[in-house]
């Protein structure tokens, strides 16, 4: 598949059929990701990969968490049931303790890395943002030194979405000379 493919054909996959995603896929997703540009060579990503017994105490700890809370939380629940269907679920850290919106931006990339990659070799995925709705929480489960950016589910996709209409180069850009 070439870059232009992948960035085009690339969706965000809601659900997943029940198929097992072999770790050395996984760690291809995540090489992907250690070839992202970072701020002055960081390299600050880390990511912890949830599977089988550990991603389903994860999504039940994630679930009752929201449910405590006395505020709308949008597309959470919606994000939860994807995380229980899904194979793989991948915890993404920022190691800066400060969060520099430069290391956020170099974790980012990796994150579009592992996406571009994941689809490019047939796997669906899909960056869900809802965990900030528990971040404490979430940060308190696993006990890590980190900064959370992000959850990614990781699978088979059971659909197979069309594409999102998008903004015209035209609509985006202000050249200046």
């Amino acid at each position: 598949m070439n870059i232009d493919d992948a960035i085009r054909g690339r969706r965000s996959i809601r659900n997943y059929k029940s198929d097992d995603v072999k770790e050395e896929l996984v760690r291809e997703i995540i090489e992907a990701a250690t070839y992202a540009p970072s701020a002055k060579n960081g390299q600050q990503w880390r990511f912890t990969v949830l599977t089988g017994e550990s991603k389903d105490k994860f999504t039940d700890m994630y679930r009752s968490e929201l449910s405590k809370l006395t505020f709308d939380v949008g597309s959470s629940f919606g994000s939860c049931t994807m995380m229980e269907e899904a194979p793989v679920v991948i915890i993404v850290w920022n190691t800066n303790e400060y969060g520099w919106p430069t290391e956020i931006h170099s974790v980012s990339a990796a994150i579009q890395n592992m996406l571009l990659k994941a689809h490019a070799i047939g796997l669906g995925t899909c960056w869900i943002g809802d965990i900030f709705y528990t971040y404490e929480a979430i940060m308190d489960y696993f006990k890590k030194p980190w900064k959370l950016l992000a959850a990614i589910t990781v699978g088979w996709p059971d659909v197979s979405p069309g594409p999102k209409p998008r903004l015209s180069v035209n609509e985006v850009v202000e050249f200046m000379s």
